[in-house]
């Protein structure tokens, strides 16, 4: 069967369906499914939606801690094939081409994404639908969420916005990488004006979108515009701090106006305690689970970002220390990805993507890098997490305070995929490809070796083979 990326328009297979079971096949579409244009009802643009969402992570559990483990706050000895999922080359920053679990279900799960929002955005459009602006809102939220990841991995790729268009079948070349951008800021401001304000995670807001262009703006430099959406996302009434940091990863998190927005696996029907990082990141035996899971335990964190959190932080509590026998010591572990494991009447798994607790820091570190030592932000999320407040005074100048800031973010956000923009943004990134042998053109991944083979005019990204 010929794989595609998008959500295909042009057999119908189950017309049957739209109006019995079509719901639940909507809100999980497949790429290979097909269905007449003409069949579609704008009842139905809400389940598309539903299914552009579920397909944002792909394989979640190997597209979702690529970062973490290629950067320096995790350290992996889980090996594996060399074209298959193998966090042991993510750690040596060595991704093999042909590896089409990781790296190709993370460029896979983007464009499927990516082809269904176009589904729903042409739809809509097209008809002048007013009444679905919210909808229309969360493709172009997903579409412009996608591009981000794939921009951050490849740099320039290529573009589609047509309803049935797969970017290999376009047979060519990938746009630079500031026309992917100007693709991004343009969705983000059309989303921006057409989503509500947050109320829950599951959905695209516009406090999710303001925050996601404030994150794009900082990784590129433009620090007005990164401290205005992090403000106004500060700002928003629909949104706050959380006072129980465990919330964030908790499937039932009633209350919570910290995390965003997230991904959600489930509910799964067996072998869900081994599902998503549960299994990655988790202690092996002799830890189990109250139902008996454990998890592989050749993942862990860098001694020195588990030495720099402080007496009394709450964010600590996700830590396990544990013998591994693998390593022949005490490592530490992160539990994260374990709180999902605790209600076992609940069998979905969390993937968080945009937490409220990043504006904070982001509006923290545009003071820093303009030379001001602006403590105000820092200290209101460091207060949350339990933790005293600074002074001004404590920092020798603002690149004391930003080292400060730099070191807050990994202990925030350690397991939740920001640390590699994080190093490049800090400088960190080439000594640390450095320290595993590599050239800095592994600053970025390289396009799958089946897509090089279906698009002849795609261009390997520098430093990688067919």
């Amino acid at each position: 069967m010929k794989r595609r990326y998008f959500f295909p328009i042009n057999i119908c297979v189950f017309f049957c369906c739209l109006f019995s079971s079509c719901s639940k096949m909507l809100d999980d579409p497949y790429p290979d499914m097909s269905i007449g244009e003409n069949q579609i009802r704008p009842a139905d643009i809400p389940m598309l939606v539903n299914g552009a969402y579920s397909k944002i992570q792909g394989i979640s559990n190997q597209t979702y801690p690529i970062w973490d483990i290629y950067a320096d706050d995790v350290i992996s000895i889980q090996g594996g094939t060399s074209t298959m999922y193998n966090p042991q080359s993510y750690e040596a920053c060595n991704v093999n081409p042909g590896d089409g679990f990781g790296n190709g279900s993370h460029y896979t799960a983007a464009y499927t994404a990516i082809g269904n929002a176009n589904f729903v955005i042409n739809y809509l459009r097209s008809r002048n639908i007013t009444s679905m602006n919210k909808e229309l809102g969360e493709a172009l939220a997903i579409r412009a969420f996608c591009y981000f990841r794939l921009v951050q991995a490849y740099r320039g790729v290529v573009i589609t916005l047509g309803a049935s268009e797969d970017p290999a079948e376009l047979k060519r070349p990938k746009n630079t990488e500031e026309e992917v951008y100007a693709r991004i800021f343009t969705d983000l401001t059309d989303a921006e004006n057409l989503l509500p304000s947050f109320s829950t995670a599951n959905a695209m807001s516009k406090e999710a979108v303001q925050l996601l262009r404030a994150r794009v703006h900082l990784n590129r430099g433009e620090k007005i515009e990164a401290r205005k959406y992090a403000e106004l996302v500060i700002g928003s009434p629909a949104t706050a701090l959380s006072e129980d940091f465990t919330s964030n990863f908790r499937y039932g998190n009633s209350g919570n106006k910290e995390i965003l927005f997230r991904v959600v696996d489930g509910p799964a029907t067996y072998g869900y305690d081994r599902a998503g990082m549960f299994g990655l990141f988790s202690p092996g035996l002799p830890y189990r689970r109250p139902n008996g899971a454990t998890g592989n335990g050749q993942t862990w964190l860098n001694p020195d970002l588990v030495n720099a959190y402080e007496p009394g932080d709450a964010r600590a509590i996700m830590l396990k220390e544990q013998f591994a026998s693998s390593a022949g010591k005490v490592v530490t572990y992160l539990m994260k990805f374990s709180t999902d494991t605790l209600q076992t009447a609940n069998a979905f798994v969390v993937y968080p993507m945009i937490r409220l607790s990043e504006a904070y820091l982001i509006s923290a570190e545009v003071d820093a890098r303009n030379g001001v030592v602006n403590v105000s932000r820092f200290n209101e999320l460091r207060q949350k997490r339990n933790l005293s407040a600074k002074n001004t005074g404590d920092f020798a100048d603002a690149n004391a305070f930003l080292d400060a800031i730099e070191w807050e973010r990994r202990k925030e956000f350690v397991g939740e995929g920001l640390r590699w923009q994080d190093m490049k943004r800090f400088g960190k990134a080439i000594s640390w490809l450095t320290s595993k042998g590599q050239p800095d053109t592994k600053l970025i991944l390289p396009f799958p070796n089946s897509e090089l083979v279906r698009n002849p005019n795609l261009k390997q990204n520098e430093g990688y083979n067919l």
